[in-house]
C-alpha cells in the first residue's frame, strides 16, 4: 500500500488511528513526492530525523519518479486540472500508485476519485 502525504502527516502528528493503520500494513510505501511534501511539515531537524528513522525501521519503499510516472502524471494534470483541480503532487502520487499497481491510502479521496484504474483506501482520521 502506498500512503498519501496526509496519512503520513496524521501519523507524524501522533494520531493513533493513522499510526495503527501504518503499523498494520504489511507492504508500506510512499512516493518520493510524499517524502518531499512531508519534510516541510517537520518543525525541526529532530522531527525530520524521527520521520526518516520510522521509514527505515518500518521498511518503507520510496518509489522514485521515473519517465513513465512523469508522463502519466502530466496526462492526469492535463485531463483533470481544470475540471477537478488536479495538482502536480497528487498527479505524481496517483501515477506512482498506478505504475506500481498499489492501493493508495488517502484521506482526500476527492483528489483521486476520478482517476480510472486507481484503487483507493479511504482513511478517515479519527482519534
Amino acid at each position: 500500500m502506498i500512503f498519501d502525504t496526509n496519512v503520513m502527516i496524521y501519523a507524524g502528528r501522533g494520531l493513533v488511528s493513522a499510526k495503527e493503520l501504518i503499523m498494520s500494513t504489511q507492504q508500506r510505501s510512499i512516493s518520493a513526492v510524499t517524502y518531499m511534501e512531508y519534510v516541510p511539515f517537520c518543525r525541526n531537524k529532530h522531527e525530520l530525523f524521527v520521520f526518516e528513522k520510522m521509514l527505515k525501521a518500518l521498511q518503507f519503499t520510496i518509489h522514485e519518479i521515473d519517465h513513465a510516472i512523469s508522463y502519466h502524471a502530466r496526462q492526469l494534470v492535463r485531463q483533470f486540472a481544470l475540471s477537478h483541480s488536479m495538482e502536480m503532487g497528487d498527479a505524481l502520487i496517483a501515477a506512482t500508485a498506478l505504475a506500481h499497481k498499489e492501493l493508495l491510502c488517502t484521506s482526500n479521496s476527492k483528489h483521486f476519485g476520478q482517476i480510472n484504474g486507481l484503487i483507493l483506501d479511504h482513511y478517515l482520521p479519527v482519534e
